[in-house]
């Protein structure tokens, strides 16, 4: 053994909501919430007006991505760039934005745009096993052998 003294950690109980609260804060969840709200209530947070002429596009660091379908738009944005920045870091109730980006969309998808939900493949739209299933031979030390197992097993639970 080294020279190093040991450290006996020491185990405790706790209840499981604080844990999560520990692990949501420290990957920095109550700041996502935050922009979520953002990004639901864009209307009512930057007014009408706005929300008519630009979409949030997302943020880096401290930047707030708006984007919009033409030059009109992004020069009339462009001018009205500290009131939103006001009127956002006011909605947040915090200044998490310093400044405000007005960039052409592009086709990109605006973050206020609700997405549908992900189907989730059941076992039942599985499609019908093949004629051959499980008959193939292969080496029992190769990894193709256990792939091809599991494959067979997949089919074999439905």
């Amino acid at each position: 053994m080294t020279g190093k003294p040991s450290r006996r950690r020491t185990y405790s109980l706790t209840q499981a909501s604080k844990a999560v609260d520990v692990l949501f804060s420290a990957l920095g969840g109550a700041e996502k919430l935050q922009l979520l709200a953002l990004w639901e209530h864009w209307a009512f947070a930057v007014g009408a007006e706005v929300a008519e002429l630009g979409v949030p596009l997302g943020h880096t660091d401290a930047t707030l991505l708006i984007g919009v379908d033409d030059s009109m738009a992004l020069q009339e944005l462009s001018m009205q760039t500290p009131d939103i920045l006001e009127r956002v870091n006011a909605f947040l109730d915090a200044p998490l934005f310093s400044r405000v980006r007005v960039i052409l969309r592009q086709n990109q998808r605006p973050l206020t745009e609700k997405r549908p939900p992900r189907s989730t493949r059941t076992p039942s739209t599985m499609p019908p096993p093949p004629p051959r299933l499980g008959k193939l031979v292969f080496s029992p030390d190769s990894p193709i052998a256990d792939c091809y197992a599991a494959y067979v097993q997949a089919f074999r639970t439905v």
